[in-house]
Protein backbone atom coordinates (compact mmCIF):
# COMPACT_ATOMS: atom_id res chain seq x y z
CA UNK A 1 0.00 0.00 0.00
CA UNK A 2 1.33 3.42 -0.99
CA UNK A 3 0.41 6.17 1.47
CA UNK A 4 0.47 9.76 0.21
CA UNK A 5 0.26 12.60 2.68
CA UNK A 6 -1.48 15.97 2.45
CA UNK A 7 0.84 18.14 4.55
CA UNK A 8 -1.47 21.08 5.24
CA UNK A 9 -5.22 21.69 5.08
CA UNK A 10 -6.61 24.13 2.55
CA UNK A 11 -7.04 26.81 5.23
CA UNK A 12 -6.63 27.14 8.98
CA UNK A 13 -9.57 25.26 10.51
CA UNK A 14 -12.06 26.87 12.87
CA UNK A 15 -13.07 23.41 14.11
CA UNK A 16 -11.58 19.95 14.18
CA UNK A 17 -13.11 17.74 11.50
CA UNK A 18 -14.52 14.24 11.78
CA UNK A 19 -15.32 11.86 8.94
CA UNK A 20 -17.56 8.80 8.76
CA UNK A 21 -18.57 6.50 5.91
CA UNK A 22 -22.04 4.95 5.96
CA UNK A 23 -23.99 2.64 3.69
CA UNK A 24 -27.59 3.28 2.64
CA UNK A 25 -29.93 0.94 0.79
CA UNK A 26 -33.00 2.17 -1.06
CA UNK A 27 -35.70 -0.53 -0.99
CA UNK A 28 -37.85 1.55 -3.34
CA UNK A 29 -35.23 1.12 -6.09
CA UNK A 30 -34.51 -2.61 -5.99
CA UNK A 31 -32.15 -2.26 -3.05
CA UNK A 32 -29.89 0.34 -4.69
CA UNK A 33 -26.70 0.64 -2.61
CA UNK A 34 -25.37 4.13 -1.93
CA UNK A 35 -22.09 4.76 -0.11
CA UNK A 36 -22.02 8.08 1.74
CA UNK A 37 -19.23 10.09 3.34
CA UNK A 38 -19.92 12.67 6.04
CA UNK A 39 -17.58 15.43 7.24
CA UNK A 40 -18.56 17.49 10.28
CA UNK A 41 -17.22 19.67 13.11
CA UNK A 42 -15.71 17.30 15.66
CA UNK A 43 -15.81 17.57 19.43
CA UNK A 44 -13.12 19.66 21.12
CA UNK A 45 -9.97 17.71 21.92
CA UNK A 46 -10.55 15.32 19.03
CA UNK A 47 -7.60 13.06 18.40
CA UNK A 48 -7.06 9.69 16.86
CA UNK A 49 -6.39 8.19 13.46
CA UNK A 50 -6.23 10.52 10.50
CA UNK A 51 -8.68 9.75 7.73
CA UNK A 52 -7.39 8.00 4.62
CA UNK A 53 -8.93 8.22 1.15
CA UNK A 54 -8.42 5.27 -1.19
CA UNK A 55 -7.88 6.89 -4.57
CA UNK A 56 -7.12 3.77 -6.57
CA UNK A 57 -6.46 0.23 -5.32
CA UNK A 58 -3.16 0.26 -3.45
CA UNK A 59 -2.92 4.06 -3.12
CA UNK A 60 -4.24 6.03 -0.16
CA UNK A 61 -4.09 9.72 0.68
CA UNK A 62 -3.82 10.67 4.36
CA UNK A 63 -5.85 13.74 5.26
CA UNK A 64 -4.21 16.70 6.96
CA UNK A 65 -7.45 17.59 8.71
CA UNK A 66 -10.13 14.87 9.00
CA UNK A 67 -10.17 12.35 11.86
CA UNK A 68 -11.64 8.89 11.35
CA UNK A 69 -14.87 8.26 13.30
CA UNK A 70 -14.47 11.32 15.55
CA UNK A 71 -17.46 12.30 17.67
CA UNK A 72 -19.44 15.27 16.33
CA UNK A 73 -19.28 18.57 18.18
CA UNK A 74 -22.52 19.36 20.03
CA UNK A 75 -24.69 21.94 18.29
CA UNK A 76 -26.73 22.33 15.13
CA UNK A 77 -24.88 22.87 11.86
CA UNK A 78 -26.02 23.61 8.30
CA UNK A 79 -26.09 20.66 5.93
CA UNK A 80 -24.32 20.76 2.57
CA UNK A 81 -25.43 17.85 0.37
CA UNK A 82 -22.69 17.57 -2.27
CA UNK A 83 -23.08 15.64 -5.54
CA UNK A 84 -20.04 14.53 -7.56
CA UNK A 85 -19.58 15.02 -11.29
CA UNK A 86 -19.52 12.42 -14.05
CA UNK A 87 -16.85 9.75 -13.41
CA UNK A 88 -16.28 11.21 -9.95
CA UNK A 89 -16.82 9.68 -6.52
CA UNK A 90 -17.98 10.85 -3.11
CA UNK A 91 -14.36 11.55 -2.06
CA UNK A 92 -13.26 13.41 -5.21
CA UNK A 93 -13.78 16.77 -3.46
CA UNK A 94 -12.27 15.98 -0.06
CA UNK A 95 -10.35 19.27 0.25
CA UNK A 96 -13.51 21.29 -0.39
CA UNK A 97 -15.68 19.14 1.89
CA UNK A 98 -13.16 19.19 4.73
CA UNK A 99 -12.80 22.96 4.50
CA UNK A 100 -16.56 23.53 4.72
CA UNK A 101 -16.80 21.17 7.69
CA UNK A 102 -13.95 22.99 9.39
CA UNK A 103 -15.89 26.24 9.04
CA UNK A 104 -18.96 24.68 10.65
CA UNK A 105 -21.10 22.50 8.36
CA UNK A 106 -22.16 18.88 8.07
CA UNK A 107 -21.08 17.97 4.53
CA UNK A 108 -22.57 14.85 2.97
CA UNK A 109 -21.40 13.33 -0.31
CA UNK A 110 -22.79 10.15 -1.86
CA UNK A 111 -21.57 7.97 -4.70
CA UNK A 112 -23.97 7.83 -7.65
CA UNK A 113 -23.76 4.21 -8.89
CA UNK A 114 -23.86 4.21 -12.65
CA UNK A 115 -21.87 7.43 -13.01
CA UNK A 116 -18.66 6.70 -11.11
CA UNK A 117 -15.30 6.22 -12.81
CA UNK A 118 -15.46 2.49 -12.05
CA UNK A 119 -18.82 2.24 -13.84
CA UNK A 120 -17.43 3.90 -16.96
CA UNK A 121 -14.28 1.78 -16.97
CA UNK A 122 -16.35 -1.40 -16.57
CA UNK A 123 -18.85 -0.45 -19.27
CA UNK A 124 -21.74 -0.39 -16.79
CA UNK A 125 -22.47 3.33 -16.83
CA UNK A 126 -26.12 4.41 -16.89
CA UNK A 127 -27.69 6.27 -19.78
CA UNK A 128 -28.24 9.96 -19.14
CA UNK A 129 -31.94 9.78 -18.40
CA UNK A 130 -31.50 6.95 -15.89
CA UNK A 131 -28.50 8.70 -14.36
CA UNK A 132 -30.42 11.92 -13.88
CA UNK A 133 -33.38 10.18 -12.28
CA UNK A 134 -31.10 8.16 -10.01
CA UNK A 135 -29.06 11.18 -8.95
CA UNK A 136 -32.09 13.11 -7.71
CA UNK A 137 -33.49 10.02 -6.00
CA UNK A 138 -30.09 9.50 -4.31
CA UNK A 139 -30.29 13.06 -2.99
CA UNK A 140 -33.74 12.38 -1.56
CA UNK A 141 -32.52 9.12 0.01
CA UNK A 142 -29.59 10.81 1.76
CA UNK A 143 -31.60 13.78 2.97
CA UNK A 144 -34.33 11.50 4.32
CA UNK A 145 -31.72 9.54 6.29
CA UNK A 146 -30.25 12.72 7.76
CA UNK A 147 -33.47 14.56 8.50
CA UNK A 148 -35.63 11.64 9.68
CA UNK A 149 -33.00 9.32 11.10
CA UNK A 150 -31.51 6.07 9.82
CA UNK A 151 -29.84 3.20 11.61
CA UNK A 152 -26.73 3.62 9.46
CA UNK A 153 -26.17 7.26 10.49
CA UNK A 154 -24.63 7.70 13.97
CA UNK A 155 -26.81 9.52 16.49
CA UNK A 156 -24.20 12.19 17.25
CA UNK A 157 -24.27 13.23 13.57
CA UNK A 158 -28.07 13.17 13.39
CA UNK A 159 -28.12 15.47 16.42
CA UNK A 160 -25.69 17.86 14.71
CA UNK A 161 -27.93 18.49 11.70
CA UNK A 162 -29.91 21.72 11.41
CA UNK A 163 -32.96 20.64 9.36
CA UNK A 164 -33.78 24.25 8.52
CA UNK A 165 -30.44 24.96 6.81
CA UNK A 166 -30.10 22.44 3.99
CA UNK A 167 -28.05 23.42 0.94
CA UNK A 168 -27.91 21.25 -2.20
CA UNK A 169 -24.53 21.58 -3.91
CA UNK A 170 -22.60 19.86 -6.66
CA UNK A 171 -19.90 19.99 -9.31
CA UNK A 172 -20.46 19.49 -13.04
CA UNK A 173 -23.18 16.81 -13.39
CA UNK A 174 -23.58 17.16 -9.64
CA UNK A 175 -24.93 20.63 -10.32
CA UNK A 176 -27.74 18.97 -12.25
CA UNK A 177 -28.43 16.88 -9.14
CA UNK A 178 -28.61 19.93 -6.89
CA UNK A 179 -30.74 22.08 -9.19
CA UNK A 180 -33.09 19.23 -10.14
CA UNK A 181 -33.53 18.25 -6.48
CA UNK A 182 -34.59 21.82 -5.73
CA UNK A 183 -36.81 22.19 -8.81
CA UNK A 184 -38.14 18.68 -9.31
CA UNK A 185 -37.33 16.78 -12.52
CA UNK A 186 -37.70 13.40 -14.26
CA UNK A 187 -40.79 12.57 -12.24
CA UNK A 188 -39.09 13.22 -8.88
CA UNK A 189 -40.70 15.94 -6.77
CA UNK A 190 -38.66 18.89 -5.48
CA UNK A 191 -37.30 18.39 -1.98
CA UNK A 192 -39.13 20.77 0.31
CA UNK A 193 -36.26 21.10 2.83
CA UNK A 194 -33.68 22.48 0.39
CA UNK A 195 -33.17 26.10 1.38
CA UNK A 196 -30.46 27.06 -1.12
CA UNK A 197 -28.42 25.68 -4.03
CA UNK A 198 -24.70 26.12 -4.76
CA UNK A 199 -23.19 24.72 -7.96
CA UNK A 200 -19.61 24.71 -9.24
CA UNK A 201 -18.58 24.49 -12.90
CA UNK A 202 -22.18 23.41 -13.48
CA UNK A 203 -23.61 21.07 -16.10
CA UNK A 204 -27.14 22.35 -16.75
CA UNK A 205 -27.87 21.80 -20.46
CA UNK A 206 -30.26 18.89 -19.82
CA UNK A 207 -32.41 20.99 -17.48
CA UNK A 208 -35.32 22.58 -19.31
CA UNK A 209 -36.08 26.27 -19.13
CA UNK A 210 -39.14 25.31 -17.11
CA UNK A 211 -37.07 23.38 -14.57
CA UNK A 212 -34.66 26.27 -14.12
CA UNK A 213 -37.64 28.54 -13.69
CA UNK A 214 -38.75 26.37 -10.75
CA UNK A 215 -35.54 26.94 -8.79
CA UNK A 216 -37.08 29.41 -6.38
CA UNK A 217 -34.48 29.18 -3.63
CA UNK A 218 -31.29 31.27 -3.32
CA UNK A 219 -28.65 30.02 -5.77
CA UNK A 220 -24.90 30.41 -6.27
CA UNK A 221 -23.20 29.66 -9.61
CA UNK A 222 -19.40 29.24 -9.61
CA UNK A 223 -18.21 29.46 -13.20
CA UNK A 224 -14.76 28.77 -14.71
CA UNK A 225 -14.10 31.06 -17.67
CA UNK A 226 -11.79 28.57 -19.43
CA UNK A 227 -14.03 25.54 -18.81
CA UNK A 228 -14.17 23.46 -22.00
CA UNK A 229 -16.35 20.71 -20.50
CA UNK A 230 -19.19 22.92 -19.30
CA UNK A 231 -18.55 26.21 -21.12
CA UNK A 232 -20.15 29.26 -19.47
CA UNK A 233 -22.06 30.15 -22.64
CA UNK A 234 -23.65 26.67 -22.65
CA UNK A 235 -24.14 25.82 -18.99
CA UNK A 236 -23.97 29.03 -16.91
CA UNK A 237 -25.53 31.89 -18.85
CA UNK A 238 -28.96 30.27 -19.18
CA UNK A 239 -29.45 29.48 -15.46
CA UNK A 240 -28.12 32.93 -14.61
CA UNK A 241 -30.87 34.38 -16.81
CA UNK A 242 -33.72 32.05 -15.82
CA UNK A 243 -33.40 31.09 -12.14
CA UNK A 244 -35.91 33.20 -10.18
CA UNK A 245 -34.56 32.42 -6.70
CA UNK A 246 -33.05 35.33 -4.81
CA UNK A 247 -30.44 36.12 -3.84
CA UNK A 248 -28.75 34.85 -7.00
CA UNK A 249 -24.93 35.02 -7.03
CA UNK A 250 -22.48 34.27 -9.83
CA UNK A 251 -18.72 33.97 -9.31
CA UNK A 252 -16.63 33.90 -12.51
CA UNK A 253 -13.04 32.60 -12.25
CA UNK A 254 -10.74 33.98 -14.96
CA UNK A 255 -8.44 31.37 -16.50
CA UNK A 256 -9.89 28.48 -14.50
CA UNK A 257 -10.88 25.12 -15.95
CA UNK A 258 -13.46 22.46 -15.25
CA UNK A 259 -11.72 20.75 -12.32
CA UNK A 260 -11.15 23.89 -10.26
CA UNK A 261 -13.25 22.56 -7.36
CA UNK A 262 -12.12 18.92 -7.31
CA UNK A 263 -9.09 17.08 -5.90
CA UNK A 264 -7.66 16.40 -9.38
CA UNK A 265 -4.91 19.00 -9.02
CA UNK A 266 -3.97 17.49 -5.65
CA UNK A 267 -3.75 14.03 -7.23
CA UNK A 268 -1.55 15.38 -10.02
CA UNK A 269 0.71 16.99 -7.42
CA UNK A 270 1.04 13.75 -5.45
CA UNK A 271 1.39 11.48 -8.49
CA UNK A 272 5.17 11.83 -8.60
CA UNK A 273 5.32 9.94 -5.28
CA UNK A 274 3.48 6.89 -6.61
CA UNK A 275 5.93 4.22 -7.78
CA UNK A 276 5.18 2.48 -11.06
CA UNK A 277 2.22 4.72 -11.84
CA UNK A 278 1.37 4.01 -15.49
CA UNK A 279 2.35 6.95 -17.70
CA UNK A 280 -1.16 7.12 -19.18
CA UNK A 281 -2.58 7.72 -15.67
CA UNK A 282 -0.01 10.43 -14.96
CA UNK A 283 -0.78 12.10 -18.29
CA UNK A 284 -4.53 11.94 -17.59
CA UNK A 285 -4.08 13.60 -14.19
CA UNK A 286 -1.89 16.34 -15.59
CA UNK A 287 -4.34 17.03 -18.41
CA UNK A 288 -7.34 17.12 -16.09
CA UNK A 289 -5.51 19.37 -13.64
CA UNK A 290 -5.01 22.06 -16.27
CA UNK A 291 -7.01 25.07 -15.17
CA UNK A 292 -7.11 23.91 -11.55
CA UNK A 293 -5.67 27.33 -10.83
CA UNK A 294 -6.78 30.62 -12.31
CA UNK A 295 -5.12 33.81 -13.49
CA UNK A 296 -2.49 34.66 -10.89
CA UNK A 297 -3.51 31.82 -8.52
CA UNK A 298 -2.41 28.26 -7.94
CA UNK A 299 -4.99 25.53 -7.45
CA UNK A 300 -4.99 25.80 -3.66
CA UNK A 301 -5.54 29.56 -3.69
CA UNK A 302 -8.33 29.24 -6.25
CA UNK A 303 -10.06 26.48 -4.28
CA UNK A 304 -9.76 28.59 -1.12
CA UNK A 305 -11.51 31.48 -2.89
CA UNK A 306 -14.36 29.18 -3.89
CA UNK A 307 -14.70 27.99 -0.29
CA UNK A 308 -14.76 31.61 0.90
CA UNK A 309 -17.56 32.55 -1.49
CA UNK A 310 -19.48 29.34 -0.77
CA UNK A 311 -19.35 30.11 2.93
CA UNK A 312 -20.32 33.74 2.42
CA UNK A 313 -23.31 32.55 0.39
CA UNK A 314 -24.34 30.04 3.08
CA UNK A 315 -24.21 32.76 5.70
CA UNK A 316 -26.11 35.28 3.58
CA UNK A 317 -28.72 33.04 1.98
CA UNK A 318 -29.21 29.96 4.16
CA UNK A 319 -30.07 31.29 7.59
CA UNK A 320 -26.61 32.19 8.83
CA UNK A 321 -24.99 35.50 9.76
CA UNK A 322 -26.23 37.67 6.89
CA UNK A 323 -24.03 40.63 7.72
CA UNK A 324 -20.91 38.48 7.86
CA UNK A 325 -21.84 36.83 4.56
CA UNK A 326 -22.36 40.17 2.85
CA UNK A 327 -19.06 41.50 4.23
CA UNK A 328 -17.18 38.43 3.01
CA UNK A 329 -18.74 38.79 -0.45
CA UNK A 330 -17.71 42.46 -0.61
CA UNK A 331 -14.13 41.55 0.30
CA UNK A 332 -13.97 39.19 -2.70
CA UNK A 333 -15.52 41.56 -5.23
CA UNK A 334 -12.38 43.62 -5.67
CA UNK A 335 -9.92 40.76 -6.08
CA UNK A 336 -8.17 40.37 -9.45
CA UNK A 337 -9.18 37.47 -11.66
CA UNK A 338 -12.62 37.18 -10.04
CA UNK A 339 -16.01 38.64 -10.86
CA UNK A 340 -18.77 38.26 -8.28
CA UNK A 341 -22.22 39.44 -9.27
CA UNK A 342 -25.18 39.46 -6.89
CA UNK A 343 -28.88 39.98 -7.54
Amino acid sequence: MTELVVDTPLEAPRHAVGRRTVHLVDPARSGRNVEVDLWYPAAAGTAGRASHYTIIPGVEVRSALAHHDAIAMPGRWPVVLFSHGRTGTRISYSMLCEALAARGAVVVSADHPGDRLADWLAGTASDDRTNETDRVADAHLVLHALLHGHEAVPVDILNAVDPNRVVAAGHSYGAYTALAAAAGARGVEPHERIRAVAVLQPYTRSLSDGALGRVRVPTLLVVSAADETTPPSVDADRPWALIPGRPLWRLDLAGAGHQAASDIALYAELAEHVPDLPPIVRQYLMAQAQGGGGEGRGWRALLAVQVEVLWAFLEAAAGGDGEAGAAAAESVEGLPGLTLRRR
